[in-house]
């Protein structure tokens, strides 16, 4: 090691000094040293020349032409050298008039000193580079030495993500990466299934983005850890590049999951009402209202809230709904509010459908004066010709649901024949018909006691719907600063400078 420092002395200290004059002279005027080829390399790729095709096997000269290949990539070592300040590059030579010159020659006199050609630095106007990907071979990952090694493996493991592969992941060494690139490298271990999935949990909260919570909080859920979910999750910002979306709408939809678990409906509503609102396709939206009024339902009706997950069949049909699912759930006064919204709108059909409603909630309240009113408000002077197939629609859907009612839960039989009976007569003969057969079906045999009736009528089950697919996912991940290995003047092996300011 001793013998090795001694003789890269010149080229070390010239290049650590980020003194490129100096490097260039100290390589014409040594040009047989040993090692003398990999600092010619570092001078070309500092000054942006193009490096030769190397003849045999090199592994640190190879790593100097990957550099090359990631010239301008950014956050890299190129945001220096692309700097016109970050080396000096005057090179020194004698002066004088009494300067006498000639052709060098390999033999040296006292008191001579080479001239050396000015530096030539093309990085001005230096194209980007071709990319590394193909330059970092299997091959030259094993002749490295272990920590640069580990560089050019993760490095090369991102080159493969930003196409859309894990297969890189492999390959990383994680404990011997610099600190700022372990939880990158840890994110595509995790992505290729390499380490367990709990280790998305840890990740997201060390090193927090879109990805990792949308990866953690999966996780969390698969678990049933339903308020490390909520946590997690609950300062998320919401992208606005289209792209995310997918991640931004999952997360949401595994919040309101775990919300709805813990109870949390008002937290839930919210979270809802922000997935909606992500941008991109409409993929999951129709689960995420059904959620949303499955809770309206079992709440006071509330019409802001209402609109926010009314859906393309627009305000009145989610009116229409939230009536259906609140009896259902038997919740009869946000029944009745809804029944008494639609029967206030001026569209003769939704007016219809609000006073149907309203006779159904008073029948199956058992207040028969209410169904008795909502089918004199039906049938009530007023009604133009053109909106009568409407009421009469709604009347025989409010015939057929008081005959589901009973069915279900008997004791209102003649009642219930009177109803339809008076019906049946202030109907045109073609629906009157229907009426008909309703009467025949109540008068029937009852079942004998004790027999199990048979539930016709709807009910709201409210079943955990299960998260979404996972989605893919998308991170933008830091490459290496440097996928060099310089000597040192101790005889280790260093990536890059570590100041930044003119030297």
């Amino acid at each position: 090691m001793i013998a090795l420092v001694l003789v890269l002395a010149p080229f070390v200290d010239a290049f650590w000094a980020r003194d490129l004059g100096s490097l260039q002279r100290e390589l014409v005027e040594n040009p047989s040293a040993e090692h003398r080829l990999l600092f010619d390399d570092l001078l070309r790729l500092t000054t942006c020349n193009k490096l030769e095709k190397i003849g045999e096997a090199d592994p640190l000269r190879a790593l100097v032409r990957v550099e090359e290949a990631r010239r301008g990539a950014p956050q890299t070592l190129w945001v220096d050298v692309l700097r016109d300040d970050f080396f000096r590059k005057t090179v020194w030579n004698p002066g004088g008039r009494d300067l006498l010159t000639w052709p060098d020659e390999e033999e040296r006199w006292p008191g001579e000193v080479v001239l050396v050609p000015p530096l030539h630095w093309s990085c001005a106007k230096a194209p980007a580079g071709s990319g590394a990907l193909t330059l970092l071979t299997p091959q030259l990952l094993g002749a490295l030495p272990p920590e640069p090694a580990a560089r050019a493996a993760y490095e090369r493991a991102v080159l493969l993500w930003r196409k859309g592969s894990t297969e890189g992941a492999v390959a990383i060494d994680v404990a011997r990466l610099d600190a700022a690139l372990r939880p990158a490298a840890r994110f595509l271990r995790l992505e290729a299934k390499i380490d367990p999935p709990e280790g998305w949990i840890g990740l997201a909260a060390e090193w927090p983005s879109l990805a990792t919570v949308t990866r953690a909080a999966g996780e969390l859920f698969r678990q049933g850890r339903h308020d490390e979910v909520a946590r997690l999750t609950e300062a998320l910002d919401l992208p606005q590049d289209t792209q995310q979306a997918g991640m931004a709408r999952f997360v949401l939809w595994v919040r309101a999951l775990a919300l709805r678990a813990l109870g949390r409906d008002a937290e839930l509503l919210a979270t809802l009402a922000r997935a909606q609102a992500v941008p991109g396709d409409a993929q999951g939206r129709e689960a995420m209202r059904g959620l949303a009024m499955s809770v309206l339902a079992r709440q006071p009706a509330d019409g802001d809230l209402l609109q926010r997950f009314s859906g393309g069949a627009g305000l009145d049909s989610a009116w229409l709904e939230l009536a259906r699912r609140a009896m259902a759930a038997g919740n009869l006064s946000t029944a009745r509010a809804a029944a008494q919204r639609l029967q206030q709108v001026s569209d003769p059909r939704w007016r219809a459908e609000g006073l149907a409603l309203a006779g159904e909630i008073g029948w199956l309240a058992g207040e028969v004066k209410a169904t008795q009113s909502a089918f004199d408000q039906l049938f009530s002077p007023g009604w133009r010709a053109t909106e009568r197939d409407s009421r009469d629609l709604a009347a025989i859907q409010l015939a057929h649901a008081m005959v589901l009612v009973e069915a279900e839960n008997g004791g209102r039989r003649a009642e219930l024949e009177a109803q339809l009976s008076s019906l049946r007569d202030r109907l045109p003969a073609r629906d009157a018909a229907q009426v008909e057969a309703l009467l025949a079906s109540v008068r029937e045999t009852p079942p004998e006691r004790g027999e199990q009736r048979l539930a016709l009528g709807q009910v709201d089950v409210i079943r955990a719907p299960p998260p979404p697919p996972v989605p893919a996912v998308q991170l933008e991940l830091p490459e290496p600063r440097s996928l060099l290995a310089v000597p040192a003047a101790d005889g280790t092996l260093h990536d890059w400078f570590e100041t930044r300011g003119a030297p």
